[in-house]
């Protein structure tokens, strides 16, 4: 089911197409149509959803105020605005260490960044998440992926703020739309438990083989190691506003229409 070293992949391209959104099909499994929830993306630095500890791509809000979060719509961002300066109780479970924890967090207009909780968030799946993680097996010398800081063993890539890697054919799309051009990817450290957001540049002119130049694995084979597994993991967010092209951002929890996400 995992790529080993002597088949890896190293990001040759493939052509693009559309996998943004999760698949509800006939053939999806009770148990599959549960493990959904608002997978937290790009926190930002002093916001109240880092005072909270919530932990990019690894959280996922599942519960609100009591309320279920089972499908998209307006309950998620209702009670943000009703809760404005107010406490509020959230459930969050987390794919790394496969728990679920109580957080409250008071959504805020003044804390001094972009929407009321200062993270971006979208309706995603967890089901057999861990097994949806690129591994980074080897860094080629001068490459991309060397460039922007890749580290073999112990980086895994998790994706961008608009799309999971669930295989390598995922990771293949996003370096062929952004050939050429800087692509934020985020990355989970075993070593330091962190994820953090890397900036790497897709092209064929480095030199070497592949697009990044990093060989990668992924697959049952290539999960998370059990050392990980006791901790939540933490956010290490730069230091600047979301990205407004983040799809599926709660936007309408701002007090404009054409807001940043909450």
């Amino acid at each position: 089911r995992g790529k080993t070293k002597n088949d890896r992949r190293s990001c040759r391209g493939a052509d693009a197409n559309d996998a943004l959104t999760t698949t509800m099909g006939n053939s999806v499994s009770a148990e599959e149509a549960e493990a959904v929830g608002y997978r937290v993306l790009g926190v930002q630095p002093r916001s109240p959803a880092s005072g909270a500890g919530l932990v990019s791509f690894f959280d996922f809000v599942v519960e609100c105020d009591g309320v279920e979060l089972k499908e998209l719509d307006s309950t998620l961002i209702d009670k943000i605005k009703a809760s404005e300066n107010k406490p509020l109780p959230v459930k969050v479970y987390n794919i790394k260490s496969r728990t679920v924890r109580g957080v409250v967090i008071t959504p805020s207009r003044s804390w001094g960044g972009q929407g009321m909780l200062g993270v971006t968030i979208r309706f995603d799946t967890y089901f057999k998440a861990d097994e949806s993680l690129i591994r980074v097996l080897d860094v080629a010398p001068g490459s991309p992926a060397q460039i922007a800081g890749l580290r073999a063993d112990t980086d895994y890539l998790l994706g961008t703020a608009e799309r999971a890697f669930t295989d390598a054919t995922a990771l293949d799309d996003e370096c062929v739309r952004y050939l050429d051009k800087p692509v934020e990817f985020y990355v989970y450290n075993v070593d330091t438990d962190e994820v953090r957001v890397v900036t790497l540049l897709p092209t064929h002119d480095w030199g070497g083989q592949g697009l990044l130049g990093a060989g990668v694995a992924f697959g049952y084979l290539h999960r998370l190691p059990a050392r990980c597994r006791g901790t939540n993991g933490v956010s290490v967010e730069p230091d600047r506003p979301i990205p407004h092209n983040a799809r599926d951002a709660m936007a309408a929890a701002a007090p404009a229409e054409d807001a940043p996400p909450p």
